[in-house]
């Protein structure tokens, strides 16, 4: 009830807002027939969904943009040509509203207070994890007459959808057939420039991962190799990260889950095991003692900062967001003239071969108010929308459209779409990654000490907003986790 609490008095506070900002009661629900011609067309009578569209202010996209592309190129004017067919197949009008995702919080506010914003919306994830759980958004098996929710090549896989389960049902969708959109929306693969590898002498570290050498103590090792320095300077360091990215990518580095289910289908807190443990000493040991020396980063440096001295050159690899990687903060691609892309290196526990990405917000999960009138309609719409863009109908096609516009080698496509298929959800909108990356902020204290400081409030988090979700994908797939 903790986190409940917070978000009442969160929605009044916004409430109070909206409404002295002038805000209408929600319409008056009516039915419209979806008449079929004998060609087995539809006519929605001329419905008018109103499509709410909250832009990543990160991306550099807050209103100009079409549905999320950048305006006029390639994917812009097939997303513009995509509107305009089903506007005129379906007789309907679909009215965009391009806003900040701040107005994912007006959203939440009036939903609250029972008054009509929009038919659909469009924003980050976690904000509608927290209307599912208050009972604003309709969940996905109300709608599937219309739309295929479990077809998870068109709409997210369980995993990276996680965040929008709750109890009994998925409560929003990703557009996962659309390129580039939610490819900067995870974390974190480990850029590296290849051109400072190759004056340093040093090998293609790609050949690690590809030949199953990426291990602990080979990035050990290329830390080591690629920190070099000139009489008392340090021209190169091996290292820049942000230090929350690179704690969350070490824990699990050793075969470890958040959620950790048993032979019996138990579940518990994943990251108190011998294994998880031995990951988060490493980590600590590289960061702080073994090889400070080849991390240029602070405790207190931004993610910006981190990033920056990667595209500076004074790093040759880099924890990178992949934000930075792609859009119009694509400083990496748009600055670094030839880097790859590495998963990250094992653990000797983990099973060969292991690759895991960390997803902790989608910039473009769409959900469905439960105040519209008409759902269906809106549903038939969404569904139509969001079906493949021509020339890109298959991942194999995105895929090569990524390698081709993005990567200097396949290898570097294959590493990142494997972590990208194969996210782990953090649930940092719940303050459990606070809680298993705190023991990097105490040098003094040992792992076994900073489990103890924080283990109730761990259990609260697993019990009151892990276990929802979980119990939510169990209810649409029958399993978690398997």
């Amino acid at each position: 009830m903790r986190k409940m609490s917070k978000l009442v008095i969160l929605i009044l506070a916004m409430f109070v807002f909206a409404t002295a900002c002038g805000a209408q009661e929600a319409p008056e629900s009516f039915d419209i027939d979806l008449n079929s011609g004998s060609d087995g067309s539809i006519d929605l009578a001329g419905f008018e969904m109103i499509y709410e569209f909250g832009s990543n202010e990160a991306d550099g996209v807050v209103s100009e943009n079409v549905l999320g592309y950048v305006p006029d190129s390639q994917f812009a004017d097939l997303a513009k040509e995509r509107i305009r067919e089903i506007e005129n197949d379906y007789n309907c009008k679909i009215k965009i509203n391009y806003n900040s995702t701040q107005r994912c919080h007006t959203f939440i506010s009036l939903s609250y207070a029972g008054v009509f914003m929009c038919d659909v919306i469009s924003g980050i994830s976690d904000m509608w994890a927290d209307a599912a759980r208050a009972g604003m958004l309709l969940g996905l098996s109300d709608l599937e007459e219309y739309i295929d929710y479990k077809d998870e090549n068109k709409w997210g896989n369980r995993s990276i959808l996680e965040v929008i389960y709750y109890e009994n049902d998925l409560y929003g969708l990703i557009p996962m057939g659309w390129p580039e959109l939610n490819h900067s929306s995870f974390g974190y693969p480990l850029a590296v420039n290849e051109d400072i590898v190759s004056i340093l002498g040093q090998p293609d570290p790609r050949e690690f991962v590809e030949n199953g050498e990426w291990t602990w103590a080979k990035f050990r090792e290329c830390l080591a190799n690629y920190t070099y320095t000139e009489g008392s300077e340090t021209r190169y360091y091996g290292l820049s990260a942000h230090w929350p990215y690179y704690t969350e990518m070490f824990i699990r580095s050793n075969g470890d889950s958040l959620v950790y289910k048993d032979a019996d289908g138990n579940y518990s807190y994943g990251f108190n095991t011998p294994t998880a443990i031995a990951a988060m000493e490493e980590a600590k040991a590289i960061w702080h003692t073994d090889l400070s020396h080849t991390i240029i980063s602070e405790m207190n440096d931004t993610v910006e900062q981190t990033v920056d001295d990667f595209v500076n050159g004074d790093a040759v690899m880099c924890v990178a967001p992949t934000g930075y990687l792609y859009g119009q903060d694509a400083r990496i691609s748009l600055n670094v003239e030839n880097f790859g892309i590495l998963t990250w290196p094992l653990g000797p526990e983990a099973e060969p071969g292991h690759v895991y990405g960390i997803m902790e917000n989608n910039n473009y999960c769409i959900a469905f108010s439960s105040l519209s009138s008409n759902t269906e309609s809106s549903a038939i719409i969404i569904n139509a929308l969001y079906e493949p863009l021509p020339g890109f109908e298959t991942h194999e096609e995105i895929k090569a459209y990524m390698e081709h516009n993005y990567f200097f080698d396949s290898r570097d496509c294959d590493n990142f779409f494997e972590m990208y298929l194969n996210q782990e959800y953090n649930y940092f909108h719940y303050n459990m990654r606070t809680q298993y990356i705190g023991f990097m902020e105490n040098t003094s204290r040992t792992i076994s000490q900073h489990y103890d400081s924080v283990v109730d409030i761990v259990n609260e988090i697993f019990t009151e907003d892990i276990m929802p979700s979980v119990r939510g994908i169990e209810a649409v797939w029958g399993s978690y986790g398997d």
